[in-house]
């Protein structure tokens, strides 16, 4: 079981959240991080309707990187501990400036990198701020 996905990009290509995937559950939906396609869970009764990766529809992105197949070690832990003391408590993705090393490009959102294709290069925009460029110098 990976971790439950609140967005995806329906069958026209445009990020809809799950909620609104209620009026249309039979469309296809695709992760909006990695391709891969999800399952739509409408549950109507409980009205948390979410999206879910299947093992067999990842794309090999998706095996590699997604956030919601792999999500990060610190992330798991904190789920943890959370749902010790909250039984019903789910992750939450963290969301921020990112500098993508990799590429040299900015985004915003999930740490993960549409580029690259992979979160690993990127970090922080603050810590990007905060690191001291290198400097060569020329003694001419």
């Amino acid at each position: 079981m990976y971790a439950k996905s609140f967005m995806a990009l329906d069958g026209n290509g445009r990020l809809t959240g799950a909620r609104t995937a209620q009026t249309a559950p039979y469309d296809h939906y695709t992760c909006h991080l990695c391709g891969s396609a999800l399952q739509y869970h409408p549950q109507y009764d409980s009205e948390r309707p979410w999206f879910e990766h299947q093992t067999a529809t990842l794309s090999d992105s998706g095996r590699q990187h997604c956030l919601y197949v792999k999500p990060e070690a610190s992330a798991l832990r904190l789920a943890g501990r959370l749902q010790r003391i909250i039984p019903d408590a789910t992750p939450v993705v963290r969301r921020a400036d990112w500098y993508c090393n990799g590429c040299d490009s900015d985004y915003h959102g999930e740490r993960y990198c549409m580029t690259c294709r992979t979160g690993e290069h990127s970090y922080t925009s603050d810590d990007a701020d905060s690191r001291i460029a290198e400097v060569v110098l020329c003694v001419c």
